[in-house]
């Protein structure tokens, strides 16, 4: 079913705005417009076109722009003074994240990633000495990259990057930065990681914060549902995201 509903998503606007007016947002299509304006599709689009051609072995692991608008809308209607993410790779996802900032002038992105360069044969070079990862689950840095190559510059200034596994970093992050009002998890989708990270970012969510998950069905789990009802709270998706409001 979700292999149904997630392609029907991408493909309704109709469907993002409703989304983001549950979620808050008040004027839904006025912010989808700023988003079409900003030219901030054509320039993930572009970091694909060369992600394909430096790293062909690879797939990007790329959000899609229906995802991604959902993302943008969410910070914009939000306007949270702090987010944090798990997983930037080359950095799509972390674009849409900055770009909603830039346009509410306001907050910071704080986010934890642990890449891995693409090697020449297929293989999985580690950027952070002594880690390692299932081919399954990277979405490697073409060589020569750097973790969020594809941010471009002016978004910049409102983003700090931490390496290493969000195992290690993310219970002191997340004391360090305080409350926080969005966290977007996008590292390791296996049941307990996801889990982990969701029940260590909860606490810190302000009321009436979100959290976002993406690749919910990639494994098939339950971890979503499962943390769900574990704060009593019921969750929504849009494509391959997972979305949780506190209140």
């Amino acid at each position: 079913m979700p292999f149904v509903v997630a392609p029907i998503h991408r493909r309704s606007p109709l469907l993002l705005r409703r989304r983001l007016r549950a979620l808050g947002v008040r004027d839904a299509a006025a912010v989808l417009r700023d988003l079409e304006t900003s030219g901030i599709d054509a320039r993930v689009d572009a970091a694909g076109a060369e992600y394909a051609a430096l790293a062909p072995a690879f797939a990007a692991g790329a959000i899609y722009h229906a995802e991604g608008a959902l993302l943008y809308g969410v910070v914009r209607g939000l306007e949270p003074s702090t987010i944090v993410e798990t997983g930037t790779a080359s950095g799509i996802s972390t674009t849409y994240l900055l770009a909603a900032l830039a346009h509410n002038d306001a907050g910071r992105l704080v986010s934890i990633d642990l890449p891995f360069a693409a090697g020449a044969d297929g293989s999985l070079e580690a950027i952070v000495p002594g880690t390692s990862i299932d081919h399954y689950d990277a979405s490697p840095l073409p060589a020569g990259r750097e973790p969020g190559w594809a941010i471009p510059k002016e978004l910049r200034e409102r983003w700090e990057l931490r390496l290493g596994n969000a195992r290690e970093l993310l219970p002191a992050l997340l004391a360090e930065v305080g409350e926080i009002g969005l966290f977007f998890h996008d590292s390791l989708h296996t049941r307990e990681h996801m889990l982990f990270e969701f029940e260590t970012a909860w606490p810190h969510i302000a009321p009436g914060g979100v959290l976002v998950a993406d690749d919910i069905f990639q494994r098939k789990h339950d971890a979503l549902p499962v943390f769900a009802r574990s704060v009593g709270r019921p969750f929504a998706t849009f494509g391959n995201l997972g979305i949780v409001v506190k209140r």
